[in-house]
């Protein structure tokens, strides 16, 4: 069976952030993770259209291992989007107050335009790389407004990996949602 294939791929990967000490403070204590390895193999590659856009979550300790794991999907790596979190996170030598969307193209596909009514032009849509500052209620939430700026800037059919919720025109994959895509067995 020939897998559906998306040009925008948005994924939250669970990376094995663990905290020091003898109390499990990091991810792992919220749910499983997964080794870099494990990640980087992922078929993810295989869901993209040549050409496609993809955003993908990284926390300060594995922005290497994210850029790592686009190269191996296909993907190079454009810029990044940067979350200025409200609260302090874990770390060693320096405790983490932000996360980071890395944005990568595969192949050759622009942002999108659209016809502004105010300057009666078309204009391209684009998006910042400073999100807002947002509360989130849950463990690794990410802010709403990164949803609209991916739906701003790229294109459907758009599919999140590791999803916690669905949304209208969006397919989702992931072990916290009914999946409706066949990606991998549930993680």
């Amino acid at each position: 069976m020939k897998r559906r294939r998306f040009k925008t791929l948005y994924l939250d990967p669970p990376w094995p952030e663990r905290g020091g000490g003898k109390i499990r403070r990091g991810a792992n204590r919220h749910y499983e993770t997964m080794s870099v390895k494990e990640i980087i193999a992922m078929p993810v590659g295989e869901l993209a259209e040549d050409n496609a856009h993809l955003y993908l979550w990284v926390t300060n300790n594995y922005l290497e291992a994210g850029l790592a794991a686009m190269r191996a999907w296909g993907f190079r790596y454009v810029t990044m989007i940067t979350w200025p979190k409200p609260k302090m996170g874990i770390g060693q030598y320096f405790r983490g107050k932000t996360e980071h969307c890395l944005f990568g193209v595969r192949g050759n596909l622009p942002y999108k335009v659209a016809f502004d009514k105010a300057t009666k032009k078309m204009k391209r849509q684009q998006g910042t790389t400073l999100l807002s500052v947002w509360s989130s209620k849950k463990h690794s939430e990410k802010p709403p407004e990164m949803r609209e700026i991916i739906e701003r800037v790229s294109y459907e059919p758009r599919v999140e990996l590791f999803a916690r919720a669905r949304f209208k025109g969006w397919s989702a994959w992931g072990n916290q949602v009914k999946s409706d895509i066949k990606f991998l067995e549930a993680v």
